[in-house]
């Protein structure tokens, strides 16, 4: 256990509105828990008592206590470090009508006698939608809220889940308990006590930001003596929580959603997705290409990205699969023919497709992979289908003028620092970018926070172009996967050409002009003679310079997105990799 929550555990004690209290704890006790019945004496008024269970950091608890001093409000939740947080506060506010008790919900009849309650609020727990029996609206906890609650005392409901809204009105339709208000929207309903809409604690703004409604229950609990537990088939949420426990549950179809998975286990799930297509079909010279050039491997940036980005904020990263599918395809689309039109003889260290069949070959199979492509993503959740088309469709567009920018480099020698930086934005950062957004859409990510991710894209994607600029020139051809030099054998217009030219002096121009303007040349003699001058014009401590300032940018956008920062590491790691890479 932290050293932290140690020291709040032992702040609370020391808290006279804290109780504390294990289940081992109680059974040890000779007399029952010395509060029970006597809520009152505690709270020095007859004033109705009302429960937060699950309260978490017992913001709602602390904010009901502040809008309604004629009644008594008590948090409930095992969690101690969390709860910290509204104990101490409403203990610096002085607040006398506030306290929290520390132990499982299972067993919260210890502490009040029957009739003792007059309210329970239900505020956003865990749908728990494979066991039942946790469940906080389970007819398990009816049963055992009657036990304290007096015979038609409110409970209150509020939560981001479909699954855990339907469930509980079908609950209380079975039982007969009269309902007060139902809505699935409660910010766009007719609800009218305006206090109780004024409270919107950080858990309950995650999902507002994220477009996501809130789901708002309030029935009486008639006491009975015989319960129906309700026998639907309801859909299960397919996204998760930012902070709530990772769960493993199965979704309306059967399949298994997965807990929290690192990058390395959602590299495997592409690579399996990606074996799965249906590729050996006829004729095998159009559909043997395009497995080829999947088969040449790659690290799966993009894919992987939109994946962290739908798991970031919750969601079942099978939810973005095939988006991330859909954007390998295309990158993968677009590699085969930037090769042919490169006439690049390599891709990450093997022949490429063009040389291993022929140019007609290439462009052909080329063609059904962008197909392939938009057929993969019209799997997407008709839900989010048009927003991630809309994403897809504009970044197709960009990585072509991109592509038809870096071909005009090649016959002008003006090119400017500035050109060539919107140029590699448009041809290979906006991909990166729209992986991250889609994935974050996937998700659940609110407008705000799926566009942060796209400008922490952006930059990445940015830094990564200028680290591939730099690693042509100054990498090795054992780990970069193709050979040295070629950007300078063929005058590629990249950031280190560029700014050689614009930094050389008369002389040193000349000198690179003519290395340019040859037709025949010795490759190993270009390319040391080109570095040399790099080397001169201190070209390489420039292009490294530009990486960490749009790395800096992209760190810059990825703190800004609302999510707790461990949520953010694998993506934050993933950007320290990519700039300091030797491949």
């Amino acid at each position: 256990m932290g050293k932290n929550k140690l020291q709040k555990f032992s702040e609370m004690e020391q808290f006279p509105h804290v109780f504390q209290y294990t289940f081992a704890s109680l059974q040890d006790m000779k007399e029952p828990f010395e509060k029970k019945g006597k809520w009152a004496e505690f709270f020095k008024n007859d004033n109705p008592i009302v429960l937060e269970l699950g309260c978490g950091k017992g913001e709602y608890t602390v904010a009901l206590a502040e809008l309604f001093p004629e009644k008594n409000f008590i948090g409930v939740d095992i969690k101690g470090a969390r709860m910290w947080t509204g104990a101490k506060d409403s203990f610096k506010k002085g607040l006398k009508n506030v306290a929290f008790i520390r132990t499982n919900i299972e067993i919260i009849n210890a502490f009040f006698d029957e009739n003792e309650v007059s309210e329970i609020w239900l505020t956003f727990p865990d749908p728990q939608m494979k066991k039942v029996r946790k469940r906080l609206t389970s007819t398990r906890f009816m049963q055992l809220y009657q036990q304290l609650l007096k015979d038609g005392g409110l409970i209150h409901l509020k939560t981001d889940s479909n699954f855990m809204f339907t469930y509980t009105c079908e609950m209380v339709k079975a039982n007969g308990y009269p309902v007060d208000f139902c809505n699935a929207d409660l910010y766009h309903s007719d609800f009218s006590d305006d206090k109780i809409l004024s409270i919107k604690t950080a858990y309950e703004q995650q999902w507002l930001d994220r477009g996501l409604t809130i789901k708002y229950l309030k029935y009486r609990l008639m006491h009975k003596p015989d319960f129906v537990e309700p026998d639907v088939d309801i859909e299960y949420d397919s996204y998760r929580s930012y902070n709530r426990s990772k769960r493993s549950e199965k979704d309306s179809s059967g399949s298994t959603i997965n807990k929290a998975m690192d990058l390395k286990s959602i590299q495997n799930l592409i690579e399996k997705r990606l074996a799965s297509l249906d590729l050996g079909k006829e004729p095998k010279g159009l559909y043997e290409p395009i497995s080829y050039e999947f088969s040449l491997g790659g690290k799966r940036l993009r894919p992987a990205c939109a994946l962290l980005a739908c798991q970031m904020f919750g969601g079942d990263v099978r939810e973005a699969l095939s988006a991330a599918i859909a954007v390998e395809t295309f990158h993968n689309f677009t590699l085969l023919h930037d090769d042919i039109m490169d006439k690049a003889d390599k891709r990450r260290g093997k022949p490429t497709v063009h040389k291993v069949w022929n140019e007609n070959t290439a462009i052909l199979s080329g063609d059904a992979m962008l197909t392939l492509a938009y057929q993969i993503l019209a799997e997407c959740r008709p839900n989010v289908l048009k927003k991630l088309l809309d994403i897809f469709n504009k970044t197709a567009m960009e990585v072509y003028e991109g592509q038809q920018f870096d071909m005009d480099f090649e016959t002008r020698d003006d090119v400017a620092v500035e050109e060539y930086m919107e140029m590699i934005r448009l041809k290979t950062a906006v991909l990166l970018a729209a992986s991250l957004k889609m994935g974050a859409i996937c998700g659940g990510a609110s407008e705000s926070d799926a566009q942060l991710l796209y400008d922490f894209g952006i930059n990445v994607g940015l830094a990564f172009q200028l680290k591939d600029d730099w690693l042509d020139v100054y990498g090795d051809t054992e780990t970069f996967g193709k050979n040295i030099g070629g950007d300078i054998c063929c005058n590629k217009k990249t950031f280190m050409l560029i700014s050689a030219l614009a930094k050389a002096d008369a002389g040193t121009k000349v000198e690179l002009q003519t290395w340019i303007d040859k037709e025949e040349f010795d490759r190993e003699e270009k390319v040391s003679a080109v570095t040399a001058i790099y080397d001169k014009l201190e070209i390489s401590e420039l292009a490294e310079k530009e990486m960490r300032e749009y790395y800096q940018k992209a760190m810059d956008a990825l703190g800004k997105v609302s999510v707790p920062d461990e949520q953010k590491q694998t993506l934050s790691q993933l950007a320290d990799d990519l700039l300091y890479r030797d491949k």
